[in-house]
Order: C-alpha cells, then structure tokens, then sequence
C-alpha cells in the first residue's frame, strides 16, 4: 500500500489535474490523503467530487488555516502505507518523478528526497534568500539540511512510526528529517512552472519557517549572544577605566557624534539578541500551553 498526503490551501484548479497524474505514477494500491489547510476556494468541493466514486480518496478538512507543517503531520499520523510520499497540491512537485522515489526506496534507502534545481533561478529573491537561509542555518545547526529539498520526499513506515514520535507543536519536518537519520538519497529534478495559482508561500510565511528552523535546531545563537555580550561588556569596561583616566588628567572629551553611534550601535545589538532569546521564550510558551496542532472539522473516507 503506498499513502500519498498532499497539503493544499486554495489550490482548485490544479486538484483534478494532480489526481489524474497520480493515478498514472503511483503504484496500486494506494490512498491519497489531501489535508485541506483552510482553504476558502473550492478546494473542498473538488476533493469530495473525486471522492464520491474512488474511496481511495481521503481528506482532512481543518477548520482554519494552521500551516503547512501541521497539514503534513495530520496527514502522517492518519497514514497506513508500507510506501508514504509528501508532496504539495501546486505541481512544482512533479508526480512523474515518483517511480524514480519509489524505485531508490526499494532499492535500500529508507528516505528519499527530492531537491530542486535553482540553477535557473539565480536571479531572483526568492532563490537568494533561500540560499541564505540554508547558508545560515546548516551553519548553525549541527544537523546538516538539504538545500532545495522542500517537503517532496518518499519514505518507509519505519521513517513514519519514528517522525510520529515527535510531540513538538513548532513543526520544521525538513530538518527533523534530516535529525533522525537513517539511509537517505537525494534526487535533482527540474520544478515545472506553475500551471494554475499562484504560491501559497509569502515571504512572512517564509520568514517565519525559516525562524522555526533556526530555534528549533539550534541554540547557537544564544550562545554567540552571550559570548559577545562578554566582548562588549569587556569593551565597555575599559572604555570606563580610560574615560576616568582621561578625567583625572584633565582631557576632555570631543565628539557628540561619535557618542550617539556608540550608543546606537550598542542598543541596537541588544535589541536583535533581546528579539532573539523572545523567540526562544516564545517557542517554549507555544510548547507548554499544548494547545492541539490543528483542528479537524471535516473527514471524507477515513475511519
């Protein structure tokens, strides 16, 4: 049995389209999971339709949007393959490159992930930022991630029944996979350009997953806030011994500008490691209030 969970928000257009490729590229048997992330189109509608005849096919209906990290857990933990692929619903995951997934999977690797190639997407800000996120979290972060791997990948029921041991509620699935191990492949694909839509994912949303990545992989930036805290406090004492020195000697003191800079500087490092240690904090209090991760208000085909 081979599970395929794909995550949509406001992707009408493309879901019959996307069903009929993946009947022709996934082995039988299987069942499609669609987890409808709050989507206020038609989305919903257009699952139930393909559904009515094809009990194969499932969906999830959350009650409003809650992200694409928890629409992919909720499709995990209702999985029931031996073969489980993620992918999203707007074809930049092309489901031709599937069998080629599939066949590295029975071959002997427990994950199989494929990677985009941005070589034609340099120019772009999109592929900048991306390219730094990744800089600066595998730089960070003792748990290498994939450049470009995104969240179309192919793994066994292995792989799921240890991702479903995660209770965390700030999701970054990429770099858990990457944390848990086992034997992986990567395999490069052209993304094809968007048929219908537009991406779901903006820069703020951007923003904010490349934030979960960084503080929940890595606690270096603490530390490096610490360490240069010590600097500047060390620096900030000797400037204190000279400028009483300097008194006692009768110098005095010339340069508003140069004071106002020093103190800019200064109070505007404090405030970047204050935000920083708040995401910490903030992380912490999402964790311990355990407030459930999403919220289903529809079920179609799921026991």
């Amino acid at each position: 049995m081979t599970t395929v969970i794909i995550a949509i928000f406001n992707e009408e257009e493309n879901i019959i389209p996307l069903y009929n490729e993946l009947k022709t590229f996934v082995p039988k048997p299987y069942e499609i999971i669609w987890v409808d992330d709050g989507s206020t189109d038609q989305s919903l509608e257009k699952i139930k339709q393909i559904s009515l005849n094809n009990p194969e096919v499932k969906c999830l209906s959350f009650s409003r949007n809650f992200g694409h990290q928890p629409a992919l857990m909720a499709g995990l933990r209702y999985a029931t393959g031996n073969i489980i692929i993620t992918m999203d619903g707007d074809f930049q995951h092309p489901p031709s490159l599937l069998p080629a997934l599939i066949n590295e999977l029975l071959n002997g690797f427990d994950i199989v992930t494929g990677k985009r190639n941005e070589s034609g997407n340099k120019k772009t800000g999109k592929y900048f930022f991306s390219k730094l996120f990744y800089k600066l979290i595998n730089l960070l972060s003792d748990t290498h991630i994939e450049e470009y791997s995104a969240d179309f990948r192919v793994f066994n029921k292995k792989v799921l029944n240890t991702i479903l041991q995660f209770e965390e509620k700030e999701l970054f699935l990429r770099g858990i996979f990457s944390w848990i191990g086992f034997k992986r492949k990567t395999i490069e694909y052209n993304p094809p350009k968007r048929i219908f839509g537009k991406t779901k994912y903006t820069g703020k949303k951007m923003i904010s997953l490349g934030i979960k990545g960084i503080t929940s992989f890595t606690f270096k930036p603490l530390r490096f806030s610490l360490i240069a805290g010590c600097i500047f406090s060390a620096i900030s004492f000797m400037l204190a011994i000279a400028a009483v020195i300097a008194y006692f000697y009768g110098y005095t003191v010339r340069g508003w500008a140069s004071i106002i800079i020093a103190i800019m500087l200064l109070g505007g490092i404090q405030l970047l490691f204050l935000g920083l240690i708040g995401e910490y904090i903030a992380s912490l209090l999402i964790e311990t209030k355990k407030r459930p991760m999403y919220i289903i208000d529809q079920m179609i085909n799921v026991d």
